[in-house]
Protein backbone atom coordinates (compact mmCIF):
# COMPACT_ATOMS: atom_id res chain seq x y z
CA UNK A 1 0.00 0.00 0.00
CA UNK A 2 1.51 3.32 -0.70
CA UNK A 3 2.51 5.36 2.29
CA UNK A 4 0.41 8.26 4.27
CA UNK A 5 1.46 11.54 2.38
CA UNK A 6 0.84 9.98 -0.81
CA UNK A 7 -2.84 9.35 0.80
CA UNK A 8 -3.59 12.54 1.86
CA UNK A 9 -2.41 14.06 -1.13
CA UNK A 10 -4.74 12.19 -3.03
CA UNK A 11 -7.23 12.95 -0.58
CA UNK A 12 -6.70 17.13 -0.25
CA UNK A 13 -7.16 16.88 -4.43
CA UNK A 14 -9.82 14.15 -4.68
CA UNK A 15 -8.94 13.13 -8.50
CA UNK A 16 -7.51 10.04 -10.02
CA UNK A 17 -4.07 9.07 -10.06
CA UNK A 18 -2.13 6.91 -11.77
CA UNK A 19 -0.99 4.55 -9.11
CA UNK A 20 -3.95 2.14 -8.37
CA UNK A 21 -3.43 1.43 -4.35
CA UNK A 22 -3.53 5.21 -4.41
CA UNK A 23 -7.02 5.43 -5.93
CA UNK A 24 -8.20 2.52 -3.64
CA UNK A 25 -6.97 3.88 -0.36
CA UNK A 26 -8.52 7.10 -1.32
CA UNK A 27 -12.18 5.94 -2.04
CA UNK A 28 -11.62 3.39 0.74
CA UNK A 29 -11.83 6.51 3.22
CA UNK A 30 -15.55 7.58 1.80
CA UNK A 31 -16.63 4.28 2.50
CA UNK A 32 -15.02 3.86 6.67
CA UNK A 33 -17.09 1.59 8.55
CA UNK A 34 -18.82 0.57 5.29
CA UNK A 35 -18.82 -3.76 5.38
CA UNK A 36 -20.52 -3.33 2.25
CA UNK A 37 -17.58 -1.96 0.13
CA UNK A 38 -15.58 -4.04 -1.88
CA UNK A 39 -13.02 -4.30 -3.95
CA UNK A 40 -11.03 -6.76 -6.00
CA UNK A 41 -6.85 -6.22 -7.66
CA UNK A 42 -7.17 -8.53 -10.78
CA UNK A 43 -3.51 -9.06 -11.67
CA UNK A 44 -1.96 -9.68 -14.91
CA UNK A 45 1.42 -11.89 -15.81
CA UNK A 46 3.83 -8.99 -16.08
CA UNK A 47 1.93 -5.74 -14.19
CA UNK A 48 1.81 -6.31 -10.61
CA UNK A 49 -1.35 -4.82 -10.60
CA UNK A 50 -3.40 -4.36 -13.27
CA UNK A 51 -6.33 -2.83 -12.34
CA UNK A 52 -9.11 -3.10 -9.72
CA UNK A 53 -12.72 -3.43 -9.41
CA UNK A 54 -14.97 -1.87 -6.51
CA UNK A 55 -18.57 -1.58 -5.68
CA UNK A 56 -21.27 -2.25 -3.05
CA UNK A 57 -21.93 -5.54 -2.93
CA UNK A 58 -25.52 -4.79 -2.17
CA UNK A 59 -26.38 -3.21 -4.74
CA UNK A 60 -25.46 -4.92 -7.88
CA UNK A 61 -25.98 -8.82 -8.71
CA UNK A 62 -22.04 -10.43 -7.78
CA UNK A 63 -23.04 -13.35 -9.99
CA UNK A 64 -23.57 -11.14 -12.50
CA UNK A 65 -20.29 -9.26 -12.17
CA UNK A 66 -18.13 -12.40 -11.70
CA UNK A 67 -20.00 -13.75 -14.62
CA UNK A 68 -18.51 -10.37 -16.93
CA UNK A 69 -15.21 -10.63 -15.45
CA UNK A 70 -14.63 -14.01 -16.20
CA UNK A 71 -15.29 -12.58 -20.02
CA UNK A 72 -12.11 -10.58 -19.40
CA UNK A 73 -8.48 -11.79 -20.24
CA UNK A 74 -6.12 -9.39 -17.84
CA UNK A 75 -2.68 -10.20 -19.67
CA UNK A 76 -4.29 -8.39 -22.53
CA UNK A 77 -5.32 -5.23 -20.51
CA UNK A 78 -3.38 -2.26 -20.45
CA UNK A 79 -3.57 1.73 -20.69
CA UNK A 80 -4.60 1.39 -24.58
CA UNK A 81 -6.84 -1.67 -24.71
CA UNK A 82 -8.80 -0.60 -21.68
CA UNK A 83 -11.91 0.93 -23.00
CA UNK A 84 -12.15 -1.40 -26.00
CA UNK A 85 -12.06 -4.86 -23.12
CA UNK A 86 -14.09 -2.88 -21.05
CA UNK A 87 -16.98 -2.23 -23.22
CA UNK A 88 -18.16 -5.90 -23.83
CA UNK A 89 -19.53 -5.22 -20.46
CA UNK A 90 -21.67 -2.06 -20.63
CA UNK A 91 -21.69 1.66 -21.08
CA UNK A 92 -18.87 3.23 -20.03
CA UNK A 93 -18.55 6.35 -18.07
CA UNK A 94 -15.37 8.33 -16.97
CA UNK A 95 -14.64 9.69 -13.91
CA UNK A 96 -11.93 11.97 -12.61
CA UNK A 97 -12.74 12.62 -8.71
CA UNK A 98 -13.45 10.20 -6.41
CA UNK A 99 -16.82 12.02 -4.78
CA UNK A 100 -18.46 11.25 -7.88
CA UNK A 101 -17.07 8.01 -8.02
CA UNK A 102 -18.41 7.37 -4.70
CA UNK A 103 -22.03 8.84 -5.88
CA UNK A 104 -21.99 6.95 -8.89
CA UNK A 105 -21.79 3.74 -6.20
CA UNK A 106 -24.56 3.99 -4.64
CA UNK A 107 -26.36 4.29 -7.86
CA UNK A 108 -25.65 0.17 -8.70
CA UNK A 109 -22.22 0.00 -10.96
CA UNK A 110 -19.06 -1.20 -10.10
CA UNK A 111 -15.83 1.46 -11.12
CA UNK A 112 -12.39 0.04 -12.55
CA UNK A 113 -9.39 1.58 -11.71
CA UNK A 114 -6.26 0.61 -14.43
CA UNK A 115 -2.59 1.21 -13.21
CA UNK A 116 -1.40 4.16 -15.54
CA UNK A 117 -4.57 6.00 -16.18
CA UNK A 118 -5.40 9.06 -14.39
CA UNK A 119 -9.47 8.10 -14.58
CA UNK A 120 -11.70 5.59 -13.25
CA UNK A 121 -14.18 3.57 -15.71
CA UNK A 122 -17.88 2.90 -14.61
CA UNK A 123 -19.96 0.33 -15.78
CA UNK A 124 -23.88 0.18 -14.54
CA UNK A 125 -24.48 -3.71 -13.66
CA UNK A 126 -28.54 -5.45 -12.61
CA UNK A 127 -28.54 -4.71 -8.87
CA UNK A 128 -30.93 -4.97 -6.49
CA UNK A 129 -34.67 -5.78 -6.19
CA UNK A 130 -37.61 -3.71 -7.31
CA UNK A 131 -41.23 -3.62 -7.89
CA UNK A 132 -42.61 -4.90 -10.76
CA UNK A 133 -44.81 -2.79 -12.89
CA UNK A 134 -48.66 -3.10 -11.65
CA UNK A 135 -51.67 -1.52 -11.86
CA UNK A 136 -52.49 2.09 -9.87
CA UNK A 137 -53.88 1.37 -6.71
CA UNK A 138 -54.50 5.19 -5.95
CA UNK A 139 -56.08 5.71 -9.87
CA UNK A 140 -57.74 2.93 -10.92
CA UNK A 141 -59.80 2.96 -14.12
CA UNK A 142 -62.78 0.74 -15.73
CA UNK A 143 -61.44 1.49 -19.35
CA UNK A 144 -57.65 2.40 -20.56
CA UNK A 145 -54.12 1.49 -19.23
CA UNK A 146 -53.48 -0.72 -16.28
CA UNK A 147 -50.33 -0.14 -15.50
CA UNK A 148 -48.24 2.56 -13.40
CA UNK A 149 -45.12 3.85 -12.30
CA UNK A 150 -42.67 2.13 -10.22
CA UNK A 151 -40.19 3.33 -7.70
CA UNK A 152 -37.07 3.04 -10.57
CA UNK A 153 -36.70 6.46 -12.61
CA UNK A 154 -35.51 4.51 -15.16
CA UNK A 155 -37.80 2.03 -15.74
CA UNK A 156 -40.19 5.58 -15.41
CA UNK A 157 -38.74 6.87 -18.09
CA UNK A 158 -39.17 4.17 -20.33
CA UNK A 159 -42.40 3.86 -20.13
CA UNK A 160 -42.88 7.55 -21.39
CA UNK A 161 -40.55 6.79 -24.20
CA UNK A 162 -42.55 3.79 -25.15
CA UNK A 163 -45.54 5.87 -25.57
CA UNK A 164 -43.67 9.05 -27.16
CA UNK A 165 -41.35 8.01 -29.96
CA UNK A 166 -40.43 11.16 -31.34
CA UNK A 167 -37.01 12.73 -31.49
CA UNK A 168 -38.49 15.65 -29.44
CA UNK A 169 -39.01 14.17 -26.19
CA UNK A 170 -36.24 15.98 -24.47
CA UNK A 171 -34.85 15.10 -20.84
CA UNK A 172 -32.64 17.20 -18.11
CA UNK A 173 -31.21 15.54 -15.24
CA UNK A 174 -30.47 17.44 -11.78
CA UNK A 175 -29.15 15.70 -8.44
CA UNK A 176 -30.99 16.81 -5.86
CA UNK A 177 -30.22 16.25 -2.02
CA UNK A 178 -26.32 16.52 -0.34
CA UNK A 179 -26.79 13.28 1.21
CA UNK A 180 -29.03 11.26 -1.24
CA UNK A 181 -27.68 12.21 -4.65
CA UNK A 182 -31.43 11.85 -5.48
CA UNK A 183 -31.52 11.54 -9.50
CA UNK A 184 -34.49 13.97 -11.07
CA UNK A 185 -35.63 13.70 -14.39
CA UNK A 186 -37.64 16.69 -16.13
CA UNK A 187 -38.99 15.80 -19.68
CA UNK A 188 -40.77 17.50 -22.08
CA UNK A 189 -41.74 18.11 -25.65
CA UNK A 190 -39.07 20.70 -26.87
CA UNK A 191 -41.43 22.05 -29.75
CA UNK A 192 -44.90 22.79 -27.57
CA UNK A 193 -43.50 23.80 -24.28
CA UNK A 194 -43.53 27.77 -22.92
CA UNK A 195 -39.53 28.15 -22.81
CA UNK A 196 -40.18 30.96 -20.22
CA UNK A 197 -41.74 28.02 -18.37
CA UNK A 198 -38.98 25.99 -18.37
CA UNK A 199 -36.21 28.40 -17.68
CA UNK A 200 -38.32 29.40 -14.47
CA UNK A 201 -38.73 25.78 -13.27
CA UNK A 202 -34.70 25.55 -14.09
CA UNK A 203 -34.23 28.86 -12.37
CA UNK A 204 -36.34 27.09 -9.36
CA UNK A 205 -35.16 23.45 -9.18
CA UNK A 206 -31.38 25.48 -8.75
CA UNK A 207 -32.21 26.72 -5.97
CA UNK A 208 -33.22 23.87 -4.25
CA UNK A 209 -31.58 22.88 -0.83
CA UNK A 210 -32.11 19.81 0.42
CA UNK A 211 -29.89 17.22 2.71
CA UNK A 212 -32.30 14.18 1.46
CA UNK A 213 -34.97 14.16 -1.06
CA UNK A 214 -37.26 10.77 -0.91
CA UNK A 215 -40.15 12.07 -2.25
CA UNK A 216 -41.09 14.32 -4.53
CA UNK A 217 -43.58 16.12 -2.23
CA UNK A 218 -40.69 17.50 -1.22
CA UNK A 219 -39.54 19.09 -4.73
CA UNK A 220 -42.98 19.93 -4.96
CA UNK A 221 -42.71 22.35 -1.90
CA UNK A 222 -39.63 23.70 -2.79
CA UNK A 223 -40.50 24.62 -5.93
CA UNK A 224 -44.26 26.04 -5.51
CA UNK A 225 -45.46 29.17 -5.92
CA UNK A 226 -47.50 29.72 -3.05
CA UNK A 227 -46.76 28.04 0.47
CA UNK A 228 -49.25 29.39 2.91
CA UNK A 229 -52.35 27.98 1.23
CA UNK A 230 -54.13 24.59 2.05
CA UNK A 231 -54.27 24.22 -2.32
CA UNK A 232 -51.80 22.52 -4.23
CA UNK A 233 -50.70 24.37 -7.41
CA UNK A 234 -48.47 21.05 -8.93
CA UNK A 235 -50.52 17.87 -9.86
CA UNK A 236 -49.53 14.67 -9.29
CA UNK A 237 -50.42 11.32 -10.94
CA UNK A 238 -48.66 7.83 -11.17
CA UNK A 239 -50.25 6.98 -14.37
CA UNK A 240 -48.05 7.43 -17.65
CA UNK A 241 -51.22 7.88 -19.87
CA UNK A 242 -51.81 10.64 -18.06
CA UNK A 243 -48.41 11.85 -17.93
CA UNK A 244 -48.20 11.50 -21.66
CA UNK A 245 -51.41 13.85 -22.28
CA UNK A 246 -49.30 16.28 -20.40
CA UNK A 247 -46.54 16.19 -22.75
CA UNK A 248 -48.82 16.86 -25.11
CA UNK A 249 -50.30 19.53 -23.97
CA UNK A 250 -46.76 21.28 -23.79
CA UNK A 251 -46.64 20.37 -19.77
CA UNK A 252 -43.39 19.85 -17.99
CA UNK A 253 -42.86 16.73 -16.21
CA UNK A 254 -40.84 15.73 -13.43
CA UNK A 255 -39.84 12.51 -12.26
CA UNK A 256 -37.55 11.70 -8.78
CA UNK A 257 -35.99 8.48 -8.50
CA UNK A 258 -37.80 6.37 -5.46
CA UNK A 259 -41.13 7.33 -5.84
CA UNK A 260 -44.26 6.90 -8.40
CA UNK A 261 -45.43 10.46 -7.74
CA UNK A 262 -44.87 12.38 -11.02
CA UNK A 263 -45.25 15.88 -10.85
CA UNK A 264 -46.89 18.03 -13.87
CA UNK A 265 -45.88 21.68 -14.09
CA UNK A 266 -47.93 24.15 -14.82
CA UNK A 267 -50.91 22.78 -13.25
CA UNK A 268 -54.70 24.66 -13.90
CA UNK A 269 -57.30 23.82 -10.60
CA UNK A 270 -59.55 21.71 -13.39
CA UNK A 271 -56.47 19.00 -13.71
CA UNK A 272 -57.86 18.37 -9.87
CA UNK A 273 -61.36 17.11 -11.51
CA UNK A 274 -60.14 15.21 -14.44
CA UNK A 275 -59.20 11.42 -14.56
CA UNK A 276 -57.54 9.39 -17.70
CA UNK A 277 -61.38 7.56 -18.32
CA UNK A 278 -62.64 10.72 -19.41
CA UNK A 279 -61.34 10.47 -22.64
CA UNK A 280 -61.38 6.79 -23.32
CA UNK A 281 -65.22 6.97 -22.77
CA UNK A 282 -67.79 8.64 -24.81
CA UNK A 283 -67.89 12.26 -24.52
CA UNK A 284 -71.62 12.49 -23.13
CA UNK A 285 -71.00 10.12 -20.21
CA UNK A 286 -67.41 12.23 -19.27
CA UNK A 287 -69.52 15.41 -19.66
CA UNK A 288 -71.92 14.13 -17.15
CA UNK A 289 -69.44 12.96 -14.92
CA UNK A 290 -67.12 15.68 -14.84
CA UNK A 291 -70.41 17.85 -14.06
CA UNK A 292 -70.98 15.18 -11.16
CA UNK A 293 -67.67 15.74 -9.69
CA UNK A 294 -68.25 19.42 -9.62
CA UNK A 295 -71.33 18.93 -7.29
CA UNK A 296 -69.28 16.71 -5.44
CA UNK A 297 -66.85 19.23 -4.64
CA UNK A 298 -69.64 21.78 -3.69
CA UNK A 299 -71.17 19.37 -1.18
CA UNK A 300 -68.03 18.04 -0.31
CA UNK A 301 -66.98 21.59 0.85
CA UNK A 302 -70.13 23.62 2.17
CA UNK A 303 -72.88 20.25 3.03
CA UNK A 304 -72.85 20.24 6.67
CA UNK A 305 -72.74 23.89 6.52
CA UNK A 306 -75.39 25.00 4.60
CA UNK A 307 -77.44 22.28 7.01
CA UNK A 308 -76.05 23.85 10.33
CA UNK A 309 -76.87 27.30 8.91
CA UNK A 310 -80.37 26.13 7.38
CA UNK A 311 -81.84 24.40 10.52
CA UNK A 312 -80.11 27.45 12.52
CA UNK A 313 -81.17 30.64 11.43
CA UNK A 314 -82.85 30.08 8.13
CA UNK A 315 -85.90 27.44 8.99
CA UNK A 316 -88.09 29.69 6.49
CA UNK A 317 -85.91 28.41 2.99
CA UNK A 318 -87.07 25.03 4.40
CA UNK A 319 -90.14 23.40 2.97
CA UNK A 320 -92.64 22.74 6.31
CA UNK A 321 -92.88 19.29 5.94
CA UNK A 322 -88.77 18.71 5.73
CA UNK A 323 -88.67 21.64 8.74
CA UNK A 324 -91.03 19.22 10.70
CA UNK A 325 -89.38 16.52 10.10
CA UNK A 326 -85.90 17.21 11.13
CA UNK A 327 -87.05 18.91 14.23
CA UNK A 328 -88.42 15.62 14.90
CA UNK A 329 -85.45 14.02 14.80
CA UNK A 330 -83.56 16.42 16.26
CA UNK A 331 -85.85 16.52 19.44
CA UNK A 332 -83.78 14.60 22.33
CA UNK A 333 -80.96 15.36 20.64
CA UNK A 334 -78.82 17.28 23.90
CA UNK A 335 -76.24 19.14 21.66
CA UNK A 336 -76.51 22.17 18.92
CA UNK A 337 -76.50 21.36 15.32
CA UNK A 338 -73.07 22.78 14.48
CA UNK A 339 -72.11 20.50 18.12
CA UNK A 340 -73.58 17.26 16.26
CA UNK A 341 -71.90 18.09 12.92
CA UNK A 342 -68.38 18.86 14.33
CA UNK A 343 -68.81 15.26 16.24
CA UNK A 344 -69.50 13.72 13.02
CA UNK A 345 -67.33 14.86 11.22
CA UNK A 346 -64.46 14.22 13.45
CA UNK A 347 -65.79 10.64 13.80
CA UNK A 348 -65.82 10.31 9.92
CA UNK A 349 -62.13 11.53 9.39
CA UNK A 350 -61.43 9.49 12.28
CA UNK A 351 -62.57 6.46 10.53
CA UNK A 352 -61.21 7.42 7.21
CA UNK A 353 -57.66 7.74 8.31
CA UNK A 354 -57.83 4.06 10.08
CA UNK A 355 -58.73 2.75 6.91
CA UNK A 356 -55.88 4.06 5.47
CA UNK A 357 -53.26 3.29 8.53
CA UNK A 358 -54.41 -0.20 8.79
CA UNK A 359 -53.79 -3.42 6.86
CA UNK A 360 -56.06 -3.26 3.28
CA UNK A 361 -58.20 -6.03 4.31
CA UNK A 362 -58.90 -4.85 7.62
CA UNK A 363 -58.68 -1.26 6.96
CA UNK A 364 -61.77 -1.65 4.31
CA UNK A 365 -64.09 -3.57 6.76
CA UNK A 366 -62.80 -0.95 9.54
CA UNK A 367 -63.74 1.75 7.19
CA UNK A 368 -67.44 0.32 6.45
CA UNK A 369 -68.73 -1.42 9.17
CA UNK A 370 -67.15 1.32 11.55
CA UNK A 371 -69.10 4.01 9.78
CA UNK A 372 -72.43 1.45 10.29
CA UNK A 373 -71.85 0.71 13.83
CA UNK A 374 -70.92 4.45 15.11
CA UNK A 375 -73.61 6.19 13.29
CA UNK A 376 -76.23 3.55 14.41
CA UNK A 377 -75.36 4.02 18.17
CA UNK A 378 -74.79 7.76 18.09
CA UNK A 379 -78.34 7.89 16.60
CA UNK A 380 -80.07 5.14 19.04
CA UNK A 381 -78.29 6.91 22.05
CA UNK A 382 -79.82 10.39 21.29
CA UNK A 383 -76.12 12.23 20.49
CA UNK A 384 -77.13 13.36 16.94
CA UNK A 385 -79.86 12.68 14.94
CA UNK A 386 -80.38 11.41 11.29
CA UNK A 387 -80.30 13.55 8.78
CA UNK A 388 -77.26 14.93 10.12
CA UNK A 389 -76.02 11.31 9.95
CA UNK A 390 -76.98 11.51 6.04
CA UNK A 391 -75.17 14.69 5.78
CA UNK A 392 -72.15 13.70 7.37
CA UNK A 393 -72.20 10.72 4.82
CA UNK A 394 -72.92 12.02 1.20
CA UNK A 395 -70.49 15.01 2.35
CA UNK A 396 -67.66 12.15 2.93
CA UNK A 397 -68.51 10.14 -0.27
CA UNK A 398 -68.55 13.41 -2.52
CA UNK A 399 -64.72 14.21 -1.41
CA UNK A 400 -64.13 10.59 -2.67
CA UNK A 401 -65.50 11.78 -6.09
CA UNK A 402 -62.88 14.24 -6.21
CA UNK A 403 -60.05 12.08 -8.18
CA UNK A 404 -57.19 13.93 -7.08
CA UNK A 405 -56.23 13.06 -3.13
CA UNK A 406 -54.13 16.20 -2.24
CA UNK A 407 -56.62 18.94 -3.61
CA UNK A 408 -59.59 17.06 -1.44
CA UNK A 409 -57.94 16.92 1.59
CA UNK A 410 -57.63 20.93 0.86
CA UNK A 411 -60.76 20.77 0.83
CA UNK A 412 -61.85 18.71 3.81
CA UNK A 413 -59.79 21.22 5.47
CA UNK A 414 -61.35 24.47 4.58
CA UNK A 415 -64.61 22.49 5.57
CA UNK A 416 -64.15 22.54 8.91
CA UNK A 417 -63.54 26.94 9.17
CA UNK A 418 -66.77 27.49 7.37
CA UNK A 419 -68.54 25.31 9.02
CA UNK A 420 -67.76 27.46 12.41
CA UNK A 421 -68.80 30.78 10.40
CA UNK A 422 -71.55 28.95 9.58
CA UNK A 423 -72.67 27.68 12.71
CA UNK A 424 -71.63 31.89 14.16
CA UNK A 425 -73.68 34.01 11.19
CA UNK A 426 -75.48 31.68 8.74
CA UNK A 427 -75.83 31.50 5.33
CA UNK A 428 -74.33 34.86 4.65
CA UNK A 429 -71.36 33.52 6.31
CA UNK A 430 -71.09 31.01 3.87
CA UNK A 431 -71.21 33.25 1.14
CA UNK A 432 -68.77 36.07 2.27
CA UNK A 433 -66.04 32.58 3.06
CA UNK A 434 -67.26 30.82 -0.80
CA UNK A 435 -66.64 34.58 -1.95
CA UNK A 436 -63.08 34.90 -0.49
CA UNK A 437 -62.38 31.27 -1.04
CA UNK A 438 -62.84 32.20 -4.69
CA UNK A 439 -60.72 35.29 -5.02
CA UNK A 440 -57.74 33.37 -2.42
CA UNK A 441 -57.39 30.63 -5.70
CA UNK A 442 -57.92 32.91 -7.99
CA UNK A 443 -55.04 34.82 -7.29
CA UNK A 444 -53.09 31.66 -7.25
CA UNK A 445 -50.14 30.96 -9.85
CA UNK A 446 -48.51 27.84 -10.97
CA UNK A 447 -45.62 28.69 -13.22
CA UNK A 448 -47.06 31.67 -14.12
CA UNK A 449 -50.24 29.85 -15.05
CA UNK A 450 -53.52 31.26 -13.42
CA UNK A 451 -54.72 27.93 -11.33
CA UNK A 452 -58.18 29.09 -11.96
CA UNK A 453 -58.05 29.21 -15.57
CA UNK A 454 -60.09 29.12 -17.88
CA UNK A 455 -62.41 30.53 -15.51
CA UNK A 456 -60.60 33.32 -14.02
CA UNK A 457 -59.29 34.45 -16.19
CA UNK A 458 -62.02 34.22 -18.53
CA UNK A 459 -60.76 32.25 -21.50
CA UNK A 460 -63.51 30.51 -23.50
CA UNK A 461 -61.81 28.41 -26.09
CA UNK A 462 -60.13 26.34 -22.96
CA UNK A 463 -63.33 25.99 -21.60
CA UNK A 464 -63.89 22.75 -24.13
CA UNK A 465 -60.32 21.34 -23.50
CA UNK A 466 -59.90 22.13 -20.00
CA UNK A 467 -64.00 21.75 -18.53
CA UNK A 468 -65.93 20.12 -20.95
CA UNK A 469 -65.22 17.17 -23.68
CA UNK A 470 -66.57 17.60 -26.82
CA UNK A 471 -66.43 14.90 -30.33
CA UNK A 472 -63.54 14.90 -32.01
CA UNK A 473 -65.19 15.69 -35.25
CA UNK A 474 -66.08 19.14 -33.69
CA UNK A 475 -62.93 20.11 -32.08
CA UNK A 476 -61.31 22.65 -34.03
CA UNK A 477 -57.74 22.19 -32.89
CA UNK A 478 -55.31 19.47 -33.13
CA UNK A 479 -54.29 17.00 -30.65
CA UNK A 480 -50.45 18.54 -30.47
CA UNK A 481 -51.59 21.62 -29.22
CA UNK A 482 -51.92 22.75 -25.65
CA UNK A 483 -54.64 22.51 -23.43
CA UNK A 484 -53.22 25.03 -21.58
CA UNK A 485 -54.80 28.64 -21.68
CA UNK A 486 -53.10 31.45 -23.45
CA UNK A 487 -51.99 33.04 -21.08
CA UNK A 488 -49.39 36.05 -21.27
CA UNK A 489 -46.24 34.91 -20.61
CA UNK A 490 -45.02 38.00 -19.73
CA UNK A 491 -46.86 37.69 -16.53
CA UNK A 492 -44.59 35.03 -15.61
CA UNK A 493 -41.45 37.60 -15.73
CA UNK A 494 -43.23 40.35 -13.60
CA UNK A 495 -44.57 37.71 -11.50
CA UNK A 496 -41.15 35.82 -10.80
CA UNK A 497 -39.86 39.77 -9.92
CA UNK A 498 -42.16 39.94 -7.52
CA UNK A 499 -41.45 36.80 -5.94
CA UNK A 500 -37.92 37.88 -5.45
Amino acid sequence: MPNKSNVQAAQERSVVVEQVDTNLATLSTFFTDNSNFKYRILQASDIESTLAICYLDILIDEKHLNTQLLQLNIDEINEDTIMECLSAMGTIQTFTDHQAIASFLFNAGFICFVQGKEEAYGIPIPGYQTRSIEESKTEPVVRGPRESFTEQIQTNLAMIYRRLKTPYLKTKKYTIGSNSNTEVQAVYLQHLVDKKVLAEFEKRIGQVKLDTLIESAQLEEQIQDHVFTPFPQIAMTERPDRIVAALNEGRIVVLVDGTPSVLIIPTLFTDFLQASEDYYERFYFANVTRALRILALVISLLGPSLYVALTTFHQEMLPTPLLLTFSAAKSGVPFPTFIEALIMEIAFELLREAGIRLPRTVGQTISIVGALIIGEAAVQSGIVSRPMVIVVATTGIASFAIPAFNAAIAFRIMRFPIMFIAAATGVFGIAICSLMLILHVSSLRSFGAPLLSPVAPMHWKSWLKNIFIVPYQLREWKDSTTSLPEYQTSQLDEYSKSKE
